[in-house]
């Protein structure tokens, strides 16, 4: 509203002073004329301009007042989006030694398991290649005695 007063009082300066140097000019350039008593009806149309003046004035101040305020909400807006992106950036950089430790234990987790699960594929690759062994050496002797057979009968 500051805005408001300030332009109306320079309005109502500008329109009185307006009127009066028109008052003044239309008296030095006709003073014949009948219709223009600069002096007596000088107050009263000063009085005039002095008003609209103000008024328009006030509107302009009120139109500048409310842009300032939109301007300032705005300015307002970006500074505490930038404080809010600050606390953020601050609370990042707090929780960033957890977050590290946090990265440690989980990679070394990963390490053990990985090492178990290559302990129990080995184990088991153990366990199925003895099998392997195993069935192969029974199928060789399945062989053995089924050509032992075979001659046997040949001879015969």
């Amino acid at each position: 509203m500051g805005k408001a007063i300030k332009y109306s009082l320079f309005g109502a300066i500008i329109g009185a002073g307006a009127v009066a140097a028109r008052s003044l000019s239309v008296g030095q350039a006709a003073p014949a004329d009948s219709d223009s008593q600069p002096a007596a009806d000088m107050p009263a149309k000063a009085a005039k301009g002095a008003a609209c003046g103000a008024l328009a004035g006030g509107l302009v101040g009120v139109v500048f007042d409310r842009r300032g305020k939109r301007k300032l909400k705005k300015r307002n807006l970006k500074l505490a989006s930038m404080a809010g992106a600050g606390a953020l950036v601050e609370a990042a950089r707090s929780a960033k030694p957890a977050i590290g430790k946090q990265s440690r234990r989980a990679r070394k987790a990963a390490l053990r398991a990985a090492k178990d699960a290559q302990r129990a594929g080995r184990r088991t690759a153990k366990r199925v290649g003895r099998r392997a062994t195993h069935t192969a050496e029974l199928a060789r002797q399945q062989a053995d005695h089924l050509v032992d057979v075979g001659r046997h009968k040949l001879a015969s």
